[in-house]
């Protein structure tokens, strides 16, 4: 596999920031023969149709939020599903990992691999880039301080990336924005990129996605090539396989 020039030459030279979506977590848990719920069974389980978003902000309409976090973590947290592939080459390769998983993977694979790590919440400020050290960025909270966690636009609304405009142009222009672990017909990414585009205050700047499990439709092709965003196809492993094969880490 080929990876964009752009984001092997960033890696190489520690500029690249490595967004981490929800097929990173279920690939992990696939790899040890369980089974992780993709968006659209997850909004059903939970009594929507198609938006885990809209479903959670109807639940919370009828029950208390602990209870409702306590369903979501019920599909979602992974407590014996040990750090796949992906996560132990993701915390030795990259400075600074955003993500919108609510899982603690991303820390169990440092914590496995000796590294030291800083994580930051909805409403921490961002860690500048080029920081040393492991930087952990879990944009909708995480399960281990429920507080924290993201639900519905609007709790979004309360610590959007817009609230730190310029931390977040700084990144985009002094890094390369790597998507790895989302599907284009899934809401997650749409909702990161919209969050980062509102920070950014317009169209973002070249960023790469790759692609997790599936085509690419020519429908979405059109859109978010449109958007400025690159497209590969790769598994999250394969992507990061890839790039530690084109870019070897001195």
């Amino acid at each position: 596999m080929n990876i964009p020039v752009e984001v092997i030459e960033a890696c190489a030279s520690n500029r690249c920031v490595l967004f981490v979506g929800s097929r990173a977590t279920s690939e992990a848990v696939v790899e040890e023969g369980g089974t992780y719920l993709e968006q659209k069974r997850l909004a059903r389980k939970l009594g929507g149709r198609v938006s885990v978003r809209a479903a959670l902000a109807e639940l919370l309409q009828g029950a208390p939020r602990d209870e409702v976090i306590k369903r979501l973590r019920s599909h979602l947290a992974v407590p014996d599903t040990a750090p796949g592939d992906f996560h132990l080459r993701a915390v030795r390769r990259f400075s600074t990992i955003y993500t919108t998983c609510r899982d603690d993977l991303m820390e169990r694979a440092a914590l496995a691999e000796g590294i030291e790590f800083t994580v930051y919440y909805p409403g921490d400020a961002l860690p500048a880039p080029g920081i040393e050290g492991l930087h952990i960025v879990k944009l909708w909270g995480g399960f281990e301080k429920p507080e924290s966690l993201v639900l519905t636009d609007g709790d979004q609304a309360k610590h959007p990336l817009a609230a730190q405009k310029s931390a977040v142009r700084l990144m985009l222009r002094k890094q390369v924005v790597f998507f790895v672990g989302y599907l284009l017909e899934e809401e997650d990414f749409d909702l990161v990129f919209e969050d980062l585009s509102e920070a950014y205050g317009g169209e973002l700047p070249r960023v790469h996605l790759a692609v997790a499990q599936g085509k690419i439709s020519d429908y979405h092709w059109q859109k978010w090539v449109w958007r400025g965003l690159l497209l590969f196809i790769a598994d999250p492993s394969e992507a990061l396989e890839a790039v530690d094969q084109q870019a070897p880490k001195e």
